[in-house]
């Protein structure tokens, strides 16, 4: 142990020596050449948002094309002759014109079954019908396995079943008419070209921020630019080789990460080891949780460990937190301080998921009903206002698609509304902010400090912005959290800053463009409730700072400062991965050239 110990301090003296000449041979040469700084502001600050827009449009387009593997998994066999499509890996059967396979007799219940795809073979459940399930005439009491050729009996209705062209794995005969097009055909976005645009953007922007230092150059800067370009093509590497499925929403997560410590290198440089690590930690909680998600009853027991977690740590939070800028939402383990309920939001969002039998069976949300209950309870208690918005409308989202009672929801709302009102009207600390809100000019050298500031310096920035590093808003508190928009506008440009809110807003939309297409309801409601998230913190961050909401004093995804809401966001944006099962049409070329199923 002893030998160990002296060979790592012997390794860090060294690479500290090589970061010191590094950032002396930085700082001299940015020194030397003053005009460097000016001219080569003017010229890239025009060329970065070209890039950005370049790099959203390239991660877009190929997530929303329609390659869709959604075509006839099954069939099941009428007796009238017909073949009615299996096409989901959850479908339900009943009367309902809302079910996927639709038998529209009287004597079949609206929801009557559901047939579903799970660890490898093929399931029949009975929902609670009057009439019964059968699978060659032995009734179904729960749920029941089912084969190839099987009668399948819905209250005396009998449907054989058809799995002859299914393949759990990859099968050409489960592919849209556009996926067998030969690759040469496609207009296919390369990621590897992508991904070097997102280096050579953040090349630039380094750049930028190293000129403008000059000899008050931070030596966390480059180091830590240059050991997130080696994370981030790590991260791509592993990304590219680990199978068939989309990158582009990774590599756009990426852009934002190394956006944000741009930012951070000039407004917080004390920071930057703190987040590149929270980034790092972030990007293996995403592994870890896909490949638990990957696993559909795997990730029904972790749910349950979650939310066990969860209360834990909502309990630790009113021991055990510290009160900072009016919330009691941190805990200070001595070498780091977390925001426990950035972490409560994932078991938040696996604990309103459920199968579609589960939701088909009952309508039961009581469950997730209490457990929301107590999380924004907490969050009130401690005063943490903007998360508990986040999560009252994340709530409301999930709840809509367990349920579909728009009655209940309204009722839910305007409970919440009333409690709103009330907190607003009793916590002079709330009622100061919603004051002045709309009026923040009436109040710009108190309660409308932040904001009065932050529309004045954003709109200083113009369309290209000022150069990173050169802004002003940096110097005023929470410039790199709550007020990160105004700091992108400012340094960056309005253009840039536009473009980090469309990011956001696309994995609202993506989220529910992979719903028409789900593997299970699981998924689909696990998806919309961490896009949810996002939407809400981004709308509550950006109009906030311009006074268009109130200022609630919460982070913008993936770009504002702080370790715990960068693991947090990480985490979420696993959930709408795991939602997309689709194969590029690269790998279904690659598989038909190697005469691979599977």
């Amino acid at each position: 142990m002893k030998v160990i110990s002296e060979f790592a301090q012997v390794f860090l003296e060294r690479f500290q020596n090589v970061a010191d000449k590094i950032t002396e041979y930085i700082s001299i040469f940015f020194i030397n050449f003053e005009k460097f700084d000016y001219i080569y502001t003017h010229v890239v600050r025009i060329i970065l948002p070209v890039l950005a827009a370049t790099i959203f449009l390239r991660c877009i387009f190929p997530l929303l094309r329609n390659w869709k593997q959604n075509t006839a998994l099954a069939y099941l066999h009428m007796p009238d002759g017909t073949k009615t499509p299996i096409r989901h890996w959850e479908n339900s059967i009943g009367r309902s014109k809302l079910s996927d396979i639709v038998i529209n007799l009287s004597f079949v219940s609206r929801t009557h079954a559901v047939i579903t795809y799970r660890n490898g073979g093929w399931l029949i459940s009975d929902l609670g019908s009057k009439g019964g399930v059968k699978v060659n005439n032995q009734v179904v009491e729960k749920s029941m396995p089912v084969n190839d050729g099987d009668t399948i009996s819905i209250a005396g209705y009998d449907m054989i079943l058809d799995l002859s062209g299914f393949s759990q794995n990859f099968d050409e005969s489960n592919l849209s008419d556009e996926a067998k097009m030969p690759l040469y055909k496609k207009k296919i976005l390369r990621t590897g070209l992508t991904f070097m645009l997102i280096l050579l953007f953040q090349c630039l922007g380094g750049i930028q921020i190293l000129a403008s230092a000059g000899d008050e150059l931070n030596k966390a800067v480059p180091l830590t630019l240059i050991m997130f370009i080696v994370v981030e093509y790590t991260c791509f590497v592993v990304f590219k080789s680990l199978g068939k499925r989309f990158m582009e929403l990774e590599l756009l997560t990426l852009f934002l990460c190394g956006l944000n410590l741009l930012i951070l290198s000039s407004a917080s440089p004390d920071s930057l080891y703190k987040q590149l690590g929270a980034i790092v930690a972030g990007i293996i909680a995403y592994f870890v949780l896909t490949l638990i998600l990957s696993n559909l009853d795997l990730a029904r027991k972790v749910k349950y460990l979650l939310v066990a977690g969860a209360l834990g740590l909502l309990v630790l939070n009113l021991v055990l937190g510290e009160t900072r800028f009016g919330a009691k939402n941190w805990i200070n383990l001595g070498f780091i301080t977390i925001q426990p309920m950035e972490f409560v939001k994932i078991a938040f969002v696996i604990a309103g998921t459920a199968t579609l039998d589960k939701l088909l069976t009952t309508r039961n949300i009581t469950y997730f009903i209490g457990f929301s209950g107590a999380c924004i309870g907490v969050l009130v208690l401690i005063r943490d206002f903007g998360t508990a918005v986040v999560f009252f409308g994340a709530f409301l989202v999930i709840a809509f698609m367990r349920s579909g009672d728009w009655r209940t929801i309204a009722l839910i709302t305007a409970g919440a509304a009333l409690g709103a009102i009330t907190v607003i009207s009793f916590i002079p600390y709330v009622a100061s902010r919603f004051k002045a809100w709309g009026h923040v000019w009436e109040y710009a050298d108190t309660s409308g400090f932040q904001q009065t500031r932050t529309m004045i310096y954003a709109a200083s920035g113009g369309l290209f912005g000022v150069g990173g590093g050169n802004g002003y808003l940096k110097y005023i508190a929470a410039a790199d959290t709550d007020l990160v928009f105004g700091v992108i506008s400012e340094e960056w440009g309005i253009l840039i800053a536009v473009m980090v809110f469309l990011i956001i807003v696309f994995y609202g939309i993506y989220a529910v463009f992979l719903t028409k297409g789900c593997r299970s309801s699981f998924y689909a409601i696990a998806a919309c409730g961490a896009a949810s998230m996002f939407l809400i913190q981004t709308a509550l961050n950006v109009f906030g700072s311009v006074d268009i909401l109130p200022l609630t004093g919460v982070t913008l995804p993936f770009v504002s400062n702080g370790g715990s809401s960068m693991m947090a966001s990480w985490s979420l944006l696993a959930f709408i991965k795991s939602a997309d099962h689709r194969i590029r049409p690269e790998k279904v070329d690659a598989h038909k050239r190697k005469g691979v199923r599977g």
